[in-house]
């Protein structure tokens, strides 16, 4: 028993240790006055050992400067100039190669004159025209997907939810510690955006880690704790924190400025979607595993699990 602990640990440990970042590329054109268009590509610090993708742009497009390299805020930069004619990439489309379908994908934005075109590229979709501007639709499915996507691969916010799991003694409890956290993040996910109310991203991160290195103690106590009691409670406080992190993210990705409301909402009802599709996946996987081992030897491994790597994150991210 204490070498597969081991072995797990250190298995979840090397996934767990990227925890919150979001994967995503971004490629941000702007045409300025001289019909020139500025380009930046970003690509996040943690992907450092990944390959860049290569940007395939029309044959009339010319660089004009060489590639400046970077490293801002985050991540790898690269700046350069095109000229692609008077009426720059109107009317044509740029497509991305070297995705593949584990990436998270890249973000592109064009500005030209008064009109901004955005969308995420894909392995599957890794093109982009830039003859319309992508309609409401098309706009609400791209940012549904990128919350279910940042949901599911934010593993500190899955290690917390799951703690959640493993400390609701009911369904209904569950329901309701659930909705809690649900409601409270995504007010402040709300705020966070709006600027209504900001905190540094580093403390928020470092919270993040200690909320879920809280909830692995409160695992391993065995009497009756005011966590335990109300649950729901402890959850809508620490869910305050993870929207300021959830906000962070999306400002990252930015939001189209003509449609704000719904880009918002689509990108929290991803994330909603995304956690009741690991709820549903943990508490089945949980009933299976409780049939060969008994559910306190399984809520001492997650409690270890969750609270080691926690711990680490909150070494990691303490801002010093």
């Amino acid at each position: 028993m204490p070498l597969f602990r081991i072995v797990f640990l250190l298995t979840l440990f090397s996934v767990f240790s990227q925890a919150h970042q979001t994967g995503l590329s971004f490629i941000d054109l702007k045409k300025n006055s001289d019909a020139t268009i500025d380009v930046v590509y970003k690509k996040p610090l943690s992907d450092t050992r990944d390959e860049d993708i290569t940007i395939n742009y029309p044959s009339r497009c010319i660089q004009d400067t060489p590639t400046l390299k970077k490293i801002e805020n985050g991540f790898i930069l690269r700046k350069y100039q095109l000229n692609c004619g008077e009426n720059g990439l109107k009317q044509s489309r740029i497509w991305v190669e070297g995705l593949v379908s584990s990436d998270r994908g890249v973000v592109v934005r064009y500005e030209s004159d008064d009109t901004i075109y955005k969308s995420l590229l894909r392995a599957t979709t890794p093109f982009m025209e830039f003859n319309k501007q992508s309609s409401k639709l098309k706009l609400f499915m791209e940012y549904l997907q990128l919350g279910i996507l940042h949901i599911l691969t934010g593993f500190d916010h899955l290690s917390f939810v799951m703690g959640l799991l493993i400390l609701s003694v009911s369904l209904r409890k569950l329901l309701y510690t659930i909705s809690a956290f649900t409601l409270s993040h995504s007010i402040t996910l709300v705020f966070g955006i709006l600027g209504t109310a900001t905190i540094n991203i580093a403390y928020v991160e470092a919270m993040i880690a200690l909320s879920i290195l809280f909830l692995a103690k409160e695992i391993m106590l065995k009497r009756q704790t005011f966590t335990k009691r109300h649950l729901g409670i402890v959850a809508f406080l620490f869910g305050l924190i993870h929207g300021f992190g959830f906000s962070s993210n999306l400002s990252q990705i930015g939001l189209p400025h003509n449609e704000i409301p719904l880009s918002l909402f689509s990108f929290n009802l991803g994330i909603e979607l995304g956690q009741i599709i690991f709820i549903l996946l943990a508490a089945l996987l949980l009933k299976i595993v409780h049939k060969f081992i008994s559910e306190k030897r399984i809520d001492i491994a997650v409690a270890y699990t969750i609270g080691s790597v926690s711990s680490f994150w909150l070494l990691e991210r303490i801002p010093f």
